[in-house]
Order: C-alpha cells, then structure tokens, then sequence
C-alpha cells in the first residue's frame, strides 16, 4: 500500500507534464491501453513481485488519466465558447462514471464466482475498446504551446504556480486538498473495511456499493439544478460536512445507519469532485492545465503516502471505524484553524480578495 502511494506520487506530476506537452488525448490513450495490459498481467500473476509490478503500472495509468480527461474537456469547450456548460458536460460524465462502477461492482462479484480472472479479463476487453475510441478524441487547439522535455522542469514549477499565483486561489487549494485527502482515504481503505467491520458478507458489500454509485450517479446527473440552488463552494463545504460527518459517527451506529452514512458518503464525494473541478479549472490558465490538475491530485494523495503505513498499523491495532473517528476530528480541527486564519489575515495590497 506505502509503495504503491508513493509510487504514485511520484509520477502524479510528471504525467501531467506528457499530458500538457505531447497532448491530452496521447495521455488518456495510453492510460487506457496500459490499463488493459494491467489487468490481463494481474489476472495470470502469480507471484507478490508479479502483484506489485503490476499495481504499479495501475499507479501509472491513474495518474496519465488524472487531469487529461478533464483539462481534454474543458479547454474544448473553452475553445467553442462553451466554457460556460462545462458544469454540465462533468456532471454527465461523472454520472456515467459512476453508473459503470455500480454495475461493475455487482457482476464483478458474481464473475469472481464463477472465475477469479474474469473480472480482470473483462475489464481488459472493455478498457481494450476504450482504447480505440480514444484515438477518436480531437486535441483542442486553444493556448496550444508546442514544448520540448527540456521544458519540463519549467512545467512543474508552473502547476505549482497556477494553484498558490494568489491568497484566493492558494486557499481554495488548501480546502480542496485537506477535503479531497478525507474523500480519497476513505474510497482507498475505509470503505469496504468499515462495510465488512459491521459484518456484512461479501456479495452485501458488492450491493452496499452498487447502491451507492447509484445514487451518485443521480446526485451528479442533477448536479447543475443542485449547483444553482446552493453554489459551488457552498456544496464544497456540505460535502465536507458529510465526509465528516460519516466518520465522526461511524463506530457509534448500527449496521444498517452505518451502512446508510458510507452510502451518504459515497454520494457526497460525486458533488464535491464536480464543484471542485468547475472551481478549479475556472481559476487557472489552460497552457498548464493537466499539469496543474495533476498537482492538485499530487498534493491531496501526498498526506497519504506519507501516512500510508501508519494508518495501516493504526487500522490493525484499532478498527476502520476507529481510524474513521480519528480522521473526522483530525479533518474538522484543520478546516478550523485555515477558516480562522483566513478570517483573521488580510492579504495585503489584493483588494479583490473575498473568500468563495
């Protein structure tokens, strides 16, 4: 799990760099045909070195994929004068996203049944035919810069660049990054460990999920309506209310609340990656955009490669629900302490500044 984050990590931002230098639509490509080669070389390893190489290469492809689809999507509308409906274009996507994961979450439960490599040899066939569509993909041509790997440097300090350029954009950062790293523990370790510390078996667990994604892909499907009732950053800090929320509770519940407040969770995650993601892309220029998204992702998952094998010793001398409780408390206290200095400073000389 350690090896795997920091591996990670690792290639977070320089994947970013090949996607905003050799093109979006050359990322998300191979990012799908080494994601069909993973999950074929998982299905007939047999070996721990045999695992871990190719949990590797599924680090890999996470990380290629990170950004492209979305700076692919955004610099595309933005290059049609449709920047605007870019809420509505996410919220689709993230909908069919998660009415993909619902399915594959049921069947492939029944699949590893019936074989324990069908689930994998499945997803290689269907990854195998994304791959395809994606050499269909157009490269936007807006703030296309045609760069060279002597460039790369330059890149990264730029993605860094984008996200703290001022007081407004560093401190969305450091609420999307502390929220976001909540959100990505508990979709990486909590989720199915707390489902199974409340003594649910395994098809329940596939259930407990697929019901989730569902209600996911609805709460993204009607994001736009939800979005101008509340607006986005208010939804940012509803969903980090949930988060908590569901971790504060967890070891104090029943099964079936339990259930009901992962369920919840699940649900809240879709709202907040797509208020996240309009925000975000909103706010920084296009040139370095999956450069920048990637960074995003490098500082939300940095906490947790460096905590990766503490919280796995945590986990083994408490509980899920216990290390849930812990990161609940943990999460609340720093989200004080930024909205106090925030309300307490005043950046100056940016007479623009207001908090989102």
């Amino acid at each position: 799990m350690g090896i795997s984050a920091l591996f990670t990590l690792l290639m977070e931002i320089p994947t970013g760099v090949f996607a905003d230098i050799v093109g979006r639509k050359w990322a998300i490509f191979l990012s799908f045909f080494l994601f069909a080669v993973a999950m074929i070389g998982t299905a007939f390893s047999t070996t721990y070195l045999a695992f871990l190489f190719w949990t590797l290469v599924n680090g890999l492809v996470n990380c290629l994929y990170s950004g492209s689809m979305e700076a692919l999507i955004y610099d595309t509308l933005k290059q049609e004068g449709k920047e605007s409906e870019f809420d509505h274009w996410t919220s689709r996507m993230e909908a069919v996203t998660w009415v993909g994961l619902s399915m594959s979450v049921v069947v492939g439960g029944y699949l590893y049944a019936v074989n324990p490599k069908a689930p994998y040899l499945v997803q290689a066939i269907v990854t195998g035919v994304a791959t395809i569509l994606a050499m269909m993909l157009a490269e936007p041509k807006i703030d296309s810069v045609k760069y060279q790997l002597k460039d790369v440097v330059s890149k990264n300090i730029a993605g860094f660049g984008e996200l703290f350029k001022n007081f407004r954009i560093s401190y969305l950062t450091v609420i999307f990054i502390i929220i976001g790293f909540g959100y990505y523990v508990a979709a990486d370790i909590l989720g199915i460990s707390q489902v199974r510390e409340y003594g649910l078996d395994t098809k329940l667990v596939g259930w407990v999920f697929g019901v989730g994604y569902i209600i996911s892909a609805l709460a993204s499907h009607y994001y736009p309506k939800i979005k101008n009732m509340f607006g986005e950053m208010r939804l940012v800090w509803i969903s980090a209310g949930m988060l908590i929320l569901s971790f504060l509770l967890a070891k104090y519940v029943g099964v079936w609340a339990g259930v009901g407040l992962i369920i919840m969770r699940i649900a809240s995650s879709s709202t907040f990656r797509n208020s996240r993601s309009i925000i975000i892309n909103r706010e920084i220029g296009s040139s370095s955009r999956a450069t920048t998204l990637s960074t995003l992702t490098l500082l939300t998952q940095l906490p947790y490669a460096i905590l990766a094998t503490f919280i796995g010793a945590y986990i083994d001398k408490t509980s899920p629900n216990q290390l849930a409780f812990v990161l609940g408390v943990g999460m609340m206290g720093v989200l004080v302490i930024v909205q106090i200095f925030i309300r307490s400073y005043h950046p100056g000389g940016d007479k623009s500044f207001t908090l989102p």
